[in-house]
């Protein structure tokens, strides 16, 4: 019994070192490059990643938290859906989790560049839920200390779901790469109806919907129907 529970008690901390180690994820086809060809996007532990130029992308978030995570993408030019999400210690038994509405990250990177999101950390969890409507925040470039701020989204955080009120295309992660906006907007830029919107809004709205709700738990999926109801 003794050496079972010495070996659980191994295990259990071979995974924590593992889950504290920072992950990188290659977001772009081939072998891996060295830094100083790609750009590196830090992300910190506190930011979920929802889109990276409309896409929803495998691996950028994980369960076990972490300092930050590395994001290895092709040069170019990025919009990084990204909210934030917190679990805070209310007291000795409770505690809540905040997440935001998401804020519009903006990339633009050269061979060799690192970025990194930042945003103005909460001091407590009043502070944390008043920014649940207004979140914003910056990428910064590590070597230049260039800033560019990050601009408040058109997706509002509902229970557990993300519903647009602007026609914001969600692509299903049917591979774990992203391309630079410029390629990505010349292949798929809808044009534009006879009204003067966008031909393909109401289907972007609808495609949004369906990744989230095949991304929700039960749980959720329940509360959006409550809350559809009320």
């Amino acid at each position: 019994m003794l050496f079972l529970r010495l070996t659980a008690i191994a295990l259990f901390a071979l995974l924590l070192s593992a889950c504290a180690q920072s992950p990188v994820v290659q977001l772009y086809d081939g072998p891996a490059q060295s830094d100083n060809k790609v750009v590196t996007v830090r992300v910190p532990s506190q930011l979920e990643v929802f889109t990276i130029n409309g896409k929803e992308v495998d691996g950028v978030n994980t369960f076990f938290a972490s300092d930050f995570k590395d994001l290895k993408l092709t040069p170019g030019r990025y919009e990084i859906l990204a909210y934030y999400k917190e679990l805070w210690q209310l007291d000795a038994d409770n505690h809540e989790i905040v997440k935001t509405n998401p804020a519009n990250f903006i990339v633009d990177g050269k061979p060799g560049d690192m970025w990194v999101l930042g945003y103005k950390q909460p001091a407590d969890v009043e502070a944390a839920r008043a920014m649940e409507d207004s979140f914003t925040g910056w990428a910064e470039n590590a070597v230049s200390g260039e800033k560019v701020a990050a601009a408040q989204s058109q997706l509002i955080l509902k229970r557990g779901f993300l519903a647009p009120v602007t026609g914001e295309e969600v692509a299903a992660p049917a591979s774990n790469t992203v391309a630079p906006q410029a390629t990505a907007a010349s292949t798929s830029a809808p044009a534009p109806a006879a009204g003067g919107e966008p031909a393909a809004a109401a289907a972007s709205y609808l495609d949004t919907l369906k990744a989230q709700w095949n991304q929700a738990t039960p749980e959720e999926r329940r509360e959006f129907l409550q809350w559809i109801a009320e």
